[in-house]
């Protein structure tokens, strides 16, 4: 089934970095909840936070900057709200104490990752046209004199 409202957030690079980044916080936040208040075990924490938390990351990460490019406020913003939800949850902290690096390096190898393999030509042609459509440049050059007028008189 297609929906036009996906198409749009596949195709805007800003819209694609903002729902990886509410997929990635209710992914580790669901992570966190399911290993400290419904599974509690070292099992859990284990699998959850040693195969299942950087696996999911670092796809993530990959598939968006894949498509789009390696963008600077995407590592930014996933680092600096990790950092803040490891200050201010106290299960967060509790729960695995080296989450800011484990995230850290997911998210600068899976972008790093993404931009090598990132069809360069496809994110150059994109980032051109949002240009020259900020620029309202975007439109074909007409020119006012018919160009057979002008012909005609040449002649």
């Amino acid at each position: 089934m297609y929906v036009k409202g996906f198409d749009k957030i596949r195709q805007s690079e800003r819209l694609s970095a903002a729902a990886v980044f509410l997929l990635w916080l209710v992914f580790g936040a669901g992570l966190v909840l399911l290993v400290d208040k419904v599974i509690p075990s070292i099992l859990t924490l284990m699998l959850a936070f040693g195969f299942i938390y950087p696996a999911g990351c670092l796809v993530m990460f990959f598939r968006l900057c894949k498509r789009h490019g390696v963008m600077w406020y995407f590592p930014a913003a996933v680092i600096t709200a990790n950092v803040i939800m490891y200050a201010a949850w106290g299960t967060y902290r509790a729960i695995i104490p080296n989450m800011i690096v484990l995230t850290v390096l997911c998210v600068l190898f899976g972008c790093g990752l993404g931009g090598c393999f990132a069809d360069k030509e496809s994110v150059r042609a994109y980032r051109e046209n949002r240009r020259l459509k900020k620029l309202g440049e975007d439109k074909p050059y007409s020119s006012i004199i018919d160009d057979k007028e002008v012909r005609k008189n040449k002649k």
